[in-house]
């Protein structure tokens, strides 16, 4: 019977922690598709034009200056490799793409030691 009381207090004293941990929701700022990896907020903007990916903590810009940006765009057995260029607050590179719908991207960002993997669903 004490067993069960210690558990259930256990269980009840660490509910609250995990409810105050609860994530904050993702809006994009720029059209784009947002995700979270590594407690930064990582956007992804993808227009026939552009690629860019801006990167954001607590709805605060990151800099992208002294990092860089690898995308990888994936669409069935079709896979389309791109180098961003750092541009002050974001990672940028102009051209025409294709990004279907159903694609799916993988974005490596290195900023100085830190080193995220964003995964995107479009």
């Amino acid at each position: 019977m004490k067993i069960k009381i210690l558990i259930t207090s256990l269980l009840l004293s660490f509910y609250g922690f995990v409810y105050a941990g609860a994530g904050h929701e993702l809006k994009p700022v720029h059209g784009g598709v947002m995700v979270e990896a590594k407690d930064v907020d990582v956007e992804l903007v993808a227009k026939s034009d552009i690629l860019a990916i801006y990167l954001s903590d607590h709805g605060k810009s990151l800099s992208s200056e002294g990092g860089n940006a690898k995308l990888t765009i994936l669409n069935g057995s079709d896979k389309k490799d791109y180098d961003l260029l750092s541009m002050g607050d974001r990672f940028e590179l102009k051209g025409a793409f294709s990004v279907p719908k159903g694609s799916k991207a993988i974005a490596v960002i290195k900023l100085k030691s830190k080193v995220i993997t964003a995964r995107f669903n479009f």
